[in-house]
């Protein structure tokens, strides 16, 4: 009786023992999901505030959201460290025949976690650039950044854009813009020349002269 009593009691623990098991696997990975999107979320909040700050040239909000030790590389292999002399770069894009230049990201972003405060993200980019002259390109890129959680905050290390140079719509821009002056240098160079000639009053024939004979006595 007394053993039988055991074996129940015994069966009994085994069973709340397995419970409580299953339920702490169970939760567990709700848990760790739970606060994985809110770290997500998180990441997301300064891609934004880096993005909206690109887009609008507004940079006075971007400082808390970059590692001290930051680092920024264009597309044509300029580095920066400091946020003046990014802007610096970014509103010369500017003087010439570029009137905007507004990016996007849109596809899917690929995320590793190489700690609790380290990730890297990568994904695609598209900058629309809208010229002076009323015409626009995009230019495909891609983008590679590594952010580290710094006092609760998420700050971008490393930002890095690649793109194909042979398909560069600044480039692109100019080339047309060369051989359009080319073309209007050629036609009014032989305007002119044509002006010219046209104007040029025709000269007659000159008529041999004629001296005197001298008379005989």
């Amino acid at each position: 009786m007394m053993q039988q009593r055991w074996t129940t009691r015994y069966r009994c623990t085994q069973l709340l023992w397995s419970f409580l098991l299953v339920l702490a696997i169970w939760c567990f990975p709700q848990v760790a999901l739970a606060d994985n999107q809110q770290e997500i979320n998180s990441i997301l909040k300064t891609r934004e505030v880096a993005l909206e700050a690109i887009n609008n040239r507004d940079f006075s909000k971007i400082q808390p959201y970059l590692h001290p030790s930051f680092t920024i590389t264009t597309v044509d292999n300029q580095v920066f460290h400091q946020v003046p002399e990014f802007e610096e770069y970014w509103n010369q894009q500017f003087s010439s025949s570029i009137q905007s230049i507004k990016m996007n990201l849109p596809g899917e972003t690929v995320r590793t976690f190489l700690s609790p405060e380290i990730v890297v993200s990568s994904g695609e980019a598209i900058a629309t650039f809208s010229f002076k002259d009323g015409k626009a390109a995009d230019m495909g890129m891609r983008w590679t950044a590594v952010l580290q959680k710094l006092q609760d905050q998420w700050t971008i290390q490393s930002l890095h854009f690649s793109s194909n140079l042979l398909d560069n719509p600044v480039l692109n821009a100019t080339k047309r813009l060369v051989w359009t002056i080319a073309i209007a240098s050629a036609v009014g160079g032989f305007l002119i020349t044509t002006f010219v000639l046209r104007r040029q009053p025709n000269k007659e024939p000159e008529q041999p002269s004629q001296e005197p004979q001298a008379q005989k006595n």
